[in-house]
């Protein structure tokens, strides 16, 4: 379950959205823990027109997760947090296409045990409206 928020004031908006995942039980008594995203930050719309609209966003975001079980008995290496800080451009054309590009630098991360964790993230997306 999650949400979104978007508010803008002239040329600056900002955003925020927040996702809660809730895991249950799945084969071989193994269940992965509940896991919190969040991401948001301001931005400035660098162009805007009829025809399309560009800016660019100072993105916080981040995850942070409890450690998973196996038949009842804690995984001592799947918790973890993280926190990430990169920009984001967003672009969009008309009312039926858009795009959003940001890199994500790591500025915490936490975690319970040895296990692998990205150095940075690249997220893309493209949403086509008809």
């Amino acid at each position: 379950m999650g949400t979104g928020v978007f508010g803008r004031w002239r040329r600056l908006f900002a955003t925020a959205n927040v996702q809660y995942a809730i895991r249950s039980e799945g084969d071989f008594q193994h269940q992965y823990a509940n896991d919190l995203t969040w991401m948001g930050g301001p931005g400035i719309y660098l162009a805007m027109n009829h025809q399309y609209t560009l800016s660019l966003q100072a993105v916080v975001s981040g995850e942070t997760k409890g450690k998973d079980t196996f038949a009842g008995v804690p995984d001592g290496d799947s918790a973890g947090t993280l926190v990430y800080l990169g920009p984001q451009i967003n672009v969009t054309w008309g009312s039926q296409l858009s795009v959003q590009a940001g890199i994500d630098l790591p500025v915490s991360r936490d975690n319970s045990g040895v296990q692998v964790m990205p150095d940075y993230r690249v997220r893309a997306a493209l949403t086509c409206r008809f």
